[in-house]
């Protein structure tokens, strides 16, 4: 088993791992970068859910306007 080196209690090398595990700790407890990141996901899935039903829905849109809409107005078919 490899040993690692012991640092003195004041190294550079403790602050700095000491400082970084804080900002972790930190992020952990701040809610407002979770919330925004919450808000982006729900948008993201909305919009997928909207392409998705889009595309399932175009043909009949489709249809619809060309047998109901454009007759009901009377313009001439192309």
């Amino acid at each position: 088993m490899q040993e690692f080196p012991q640092y003195p209690k004041g190294s550079t090398m403790l602050k700095a791992f000491a400082a970084l595990q804080a900002r972790i700790n930190s992020l952990r407890t701040e809610e407002d970068g979770a919330t925004a990141t919450e808000y982006a996901l729900i948008i993201g899935v909305a919009s997928i859910a909207i392409v998705g039903a889009l595309a399932l829905l175009a043909p009949a849109i489709t249809d619809f306007v060309n047998e109901v809409v454009i007759p009901a107005l009377g313009v001439p078919a192309t």
